[in-house]
C-alpha cells in the first residue's frame, strides 16, 4: 500500500467518510466534514504518527485545519505523499 492509499484509508475511517470526497479534497476542512471534531483530530493525529512512525509538534497538530495541510505537515515530516 502507498503512503498515500494509508493517508485515505486513516481518514475515511476517522472521519467516516467515502474515498472519493478525499481524492481532490484537499481544500476540505473541518466545517466541510460533519465528524471532524477535537476528538476525531487527535484520533486522525494518532493513527497518523502510528502508521508514519512520526511524532507530531503541537504547533504542526493545531495547523491541521484541512487535508491539504495535513499533507503539507506530512511532507515535513518525511511522509512523502
Amino acid at each position: 500500500m502507498s503512503l498515500l492509499e494509508e493517508f485515505i484509508d486513516i481518514l475515511t475511517e476517522v472521519f467516516e467518510i467515502d474515498r472519493e470526497m478525499i481524492i481532490d479534497g484537499d481544500e476540505l476542512t473541518p466545517d466541510d466534514i460533519e465528524n471532524w471534531s477535537s476528538i476525531s483530530h487527535m484520533e486522525l493525529v494518532c493513527r497518523f504518527e502510528q502508521a508514519f512512525n512520526i511524532e507530531f509538534d503541537v504547533e504542526d497538530i493545531t495547523e491541521m485545519d484541512s487535508l491539504g495541510a495535513m499533507k503539507e505537515i506530512l511532507t515535513q515530516y518525511g511522509v512523502d505523499l
